[in-house]
């Protein structure tokens, strides 16, 4: 036991270098984890997958500054990269100040992703039949930008999206596009949404959504950080919420489902491995501390 004990006085720098090895050779060597979607994404994925019909649309609202854009970005493009290959119309907006800006690094990422793999999964019978290999802005995407209000913003989206959101956020005129364009000529409100997603740093987020559920009666999910899991499971158990994306796993879950290897599961090997050689020392310094005190015991 005595080795336990001479670990206990480890200089913490060998500590930090094995943290950086944990992180530094899984990136390096490309290890890819097996990660095995849970009931919250797959809630999610089935709902895009089998109950929206191609053409709708969808509202996506990007509520998180770059601080978080690590954990909810991987979401974001994962989603929208579904929603392309069925065919779904993504309109992505924003309660936070930088949510434009957010969304629209998303959208950029997805369109690339979408366009360069396409013949490939439309090859494989995994991209709907109306899809189209370029996407457009305005007619199969529009980013409308950050809007304030929370609350009061989305009570006003319910009757009327116009109002709100007489431009998109390159200020183009939203009341031609054909994104916005109903076939019986009525206008453009969120009973017309097929799904909301927002992808929640803190407040302002999906809980906005859900304070008024009432009026826009809307199914909802969520992408979250890491941190708020516990905080929007309560919304999974009542119903709420149909499905959801939980801090960078559970991106990487919903990467799975879709065939795509972006950052969520790139990140796994590192996060996995460094968490491992933490619990390693953790239990090292467990062990020497049990070590000690049996060996005073012994002397007194």
């Amino acid at each position: 036991m005595d080795i336990f004990i001479k670990l206990k006085s480890l200089d913490r720098r060998w500590v930090f270098l094995f943290v950086a090895l944990g992180v530094a050779l899984p990136m390096i060597f490309k290890i890819d984890i097996p990660v095995v979607p849970g009931k919250a994404v797959t809630g999610l994925h089935s709902f895009v997958e089998e109950k929206l019909p191609e053409g709708s649309r969808c509202f996506l609202s990007f509520d998180y500054d770059p601080a978080s854009e690590p954990e909810l970005g991987p979401s974001a493009i994962a989603i929208l990269l579904h929603m392309f290959r069925n065919n779904l119309k993504p309109m992505c907006g924003g309660n936070w100040p930088l949510g434009g800006e957010m969304a629209e690094a998303a959208l950029a990422s997805a369109t690339q992703i979408y366009e360069q793999t396409y013949d490939k999964f439309k090859a494989e019978g995994k991209i709907a039949a109306g899809a189209p290999a370029k996407l457009e802005r305005g007619r199969d995407y529009v980013n409308l930008g950050y809007k304030p209000g929370a609350v009061i913003h989305i009570k006003a989206l319910c009757s009327d999206f116009m109002g709100p959101y007489p431009a998109d956020r390159e200020g183009n005129s939203t009341k031609d596009m054909p994104i916005f364009q109903n076939p019986d000529g009525r206008k453009f409100a969120m009973s017309d949404v097929g799904i909301i997603v927002s992808f929640t740093a803190g407040t302002g987020g999906i809980e906005s959504f859900i304070s008024v559920a009432g009026d826009h009666k809307r199914p909802m999910a969520a992408g979250c950080t890491s941190v708020n899991i516990p905080r929007f499971v309560t919304y999974l158990q009542t119903g709420q919420l149909l499905g959801m994306t939980g801090g960078l796993p559970g991106a990487a879950e919903y990467e799975k489902l879709v065939d795509y290897m972006g950052r969520g599961r790139e990140g796994m090997a590192p996060q996995s491995f460094s968490h491992l050689v933490i619990m390693l020392f953790i239990v090292i310094g467990n062990l020497a501390y049990i070590a000690e005190q049996r060996k005073t015991g012994k002397k007194a």
